[in-house]
């Protein structure tokens, strides 16, 4: 490896280091004794709900000695009970309960003046617990002294880690968990916003997939350490029931295709490529189960996909490793680290490992420093591939330089060709085939571009709307080649009488014409439309029916007479005038 490479390694691996030694003193700052006493704790269960009456007055023999101050019974649908007495002391103190996974939590005070019920649970709003933690706590007032009960069910893992702190042991313990978890979802965040610029800057789908499963295990922390309830959703009921197993899911699904991506296995090893795919396919599989199905199915679900999706990640890693894959091995490494905080996270809560050290940071340590070695680990990749890419497009720009030149003259050749078609294509466009004038379409096009030139330079311009009088009777008689071969002498003889070449002459339709006259006033083009009309009638139309007269009518408009804003105000005051021709007796000139 290069030195720089070297020098990445050692930062990301001092920044783990770094994490790992601020996060496991504040976490065990939790879990130093801070009670004034030692509690001697009874419990007992029972698969019926009971009610404090008649646990109190149950036999010394249905309670047992529970051997430490926290409980771990595992997964279990009993409920259960615990009791212990409480002393009297001349200060303030408080009752914590640190696991926010309980269900409902039920906590009576008895006092010889009477008893006080705290109700609480993560099926109740966060608003109505006595002191706002994500876990739970209840105040114990000086001189508060007497036998607690404490009654609990839960569909998660039945753990009771049960103390009596003073109110300066608690703060303190809250005050070092905050920090720890400050930074430790700080180094989420700071990874999720990155690894999704990384994104925007590059387009790779696998810093956009990395992005999003840091956010999914983000919210599966914050769910586990009841944090979510606590700031983000304390008022949703079902995304505290729901958290765990819906962004764990949500977490299996993203590393499935993040692996799929990071290590190109549809390029390199299609069947371990389809292995994630089911593992992806499963992982969706258990999100549906956690949003529709009950906490204590979809929680088994989940927890019975973590261990084998987090080992067969670690094969594939392994595998690619063993392949000479060099990303492979900082992947493996990760996932080794979160793969062992999973598998003990997973047997505290199904009760086989009682170490609630374990239980509440494992994850939230391996996870960290797996978070960092897989933004790493990315972001060696990209630059690497980089490398790659740019050493490839100087390959390639190479090999271009050298065949340009011989590629050159095919193009110009090819470009004149097309220029040629280009130009032909345009003149068939705006040609009319019978008689060679411009068409309708070209008519509009220039009739609209002279307009505004008029107006821009404050010029005349005329228009000159032509109709051959009584045209369908020449066709009915003498047929329509007649016609046809008549029309093309009309339009040769209109453009010998344009005689300027900004006179422009169209077929607008059928026996109708159009002549533009730029820089026209009205006189001049009404003597141009009469000396037309006059030349016209004296032309004798040779046809294979012989010889055929003809007369027109023509609207004439300037812009010397009116003033027009748009085209179609132009057109309709010569179409209006060529109607006022026709409609006086044909074979004339009319004026608008």
């Amino acid at each position: 490896m290069t030195k720089a490479f070297s020098l990445n390694v050692l930062k990301w691996l001092v920044t783990a280091l770094v994490l790992l030694v601020l996060l496991v003193p504040a976490a065990q700052a939790q879990l130093l004794p801070t009670s004034q006493s030692e509690l001697s704790i009874e419990y007992t269960h029972s698969e019926q709900k009971l009610d404090l009456e008649t646990v109190r007055n149950l036999s010394a023999s249905q309670w047992s000695k529970l051997e430490s101050d926290r409980a771990s019974f595992g997964y279990t649908s009993d409920e259960y009970w615990f009791r212990f007495q409480l002393e009297n002391k001349p200060y303030d103190r408080i009752l914590h309960i640190a696991y926010p996974l309980l269900d409902e939590l039920t906590i009576y005070i008895i006092q010889p003046e009477g008893v006080r019920t705290y109700q609480m649970g993560d099926t109740a709003p966060f608003g109505e617990r006595p002191i706002p933690t994500s876990e739970f706590a209840v105040p114990l007032p000086e001189n508060t002294n007497g036998e607690i009960y404490i009654k609990t069910n839960t569909q998660s893992s039945m753990r009771l880690p049960i103390a009596v702190r003073t109110e300066i042991g608690f703060f303190e313990t809250q005050m070092n968990r905050r920090i720890a978890e400050g930074i430790y979802f700080g180094v989420l965040l700071c990874m999720a916003v990155y690894n999704l610029f990384g994104f925007i800057a590059s387009r790779e789908p696998e810093f956009g997939v990395y992005s999003l499963y840091t956010l999914f295990f983000a919210g599966l922390m914050l769910s586990l350490e009841g944090l979510g309830f606590h700031y983000l959703w304390p008022n949703s009921l079902y995304l505290q029931d729901k958290g765990i197993p819906i962004f764990g899911s949500l977490t299996f699904l993203t590393a499935a295709l993040f692996a799929y991506q990071l290590l190109e296995l549809k390029r390199y090893r299609y069947t371990w490529g389809r292995g994630l795919m089911v593992m992806a396919f499963l992982s969706a599989i258990s999100l549906l189960i956690a949003i529709f199905a009950s906490y204590r199915i979809s929680i088994h679900v989940l927890l019975s996909l973590a261990v084998p999706g987090c080992l067969f990640l670690l094969l594939v890693g392994a595998y690619m490793w063993r392949k000479g894959f060099v990303y492979a091995r900082i992947f493996t490494l990760a996932w080794c680290s979160l793969l062992v905080s999973v598998v003990a996270n997973s047997l505290g809560y199904l009760g086989v490992i009682d170490s609630m050290f374990i239980q509440r940071h494992a994850i939230m340590i391996g996870s960290g420093i797996e978070i960092l070695l897989l933004s790493w680990v990315l972001a060696v990749r990209y630059s690497e591939q980089r490398k790659e890419r740019l050493l490839a497009e100087k390959r390639y720009n190479r090999e271009l330089a050298e065949s340009v030149d011989e590629r050159t003259f095919e193009l110009q050749v090819a470009l004149r060709e097309l220029q040629d078609v280009n130009t032909e294509l345009e003149q068939k466009n705006t040609e009319d085939p019978l008689t060679g004038l411009y068409n309708r379409r070209y008519f509009q096009q220039h009739l609209d571009r002279e307009l505004r030139r008029t107006l821009r330079r404050e010029l005349p311009l005329a228009l000159l709307m032509i109709d051959v009088d009584h045209f369908k009777p020449v066709n009915d008689t003498h047929g329509h080649l007649a016609g046809d071969q008549i029309l093309q002498q009309l339009a040769s003889l209109m453009q010998k009488h344009a005689k300027r070449a900004a006179d422009i002459v169209c077929r607008y339709g059928g026996e109708e014409f159009a002549i533009i006259l730029p820089e026209t006033d009205l006189q001049e083009a009404e003597v141009f439309a009469k000396q037309l009309l006059e030349q016209v009638r004296e032309t004798e139309f040779e046809t294979n029916a012989g010889l055929l007269k003809i007369t027109l009518s023509v609207g004439v408009i300037s812009t010397s007479a009116r003033i027009f804003d748009n085209v179609d105000e132009l057109f309709k005051a010569a179409d209006d005038a060529l109607y006022a021709a026709k409609h006086d007796g044909r074979d004339r000139v009319a004026v608008q």
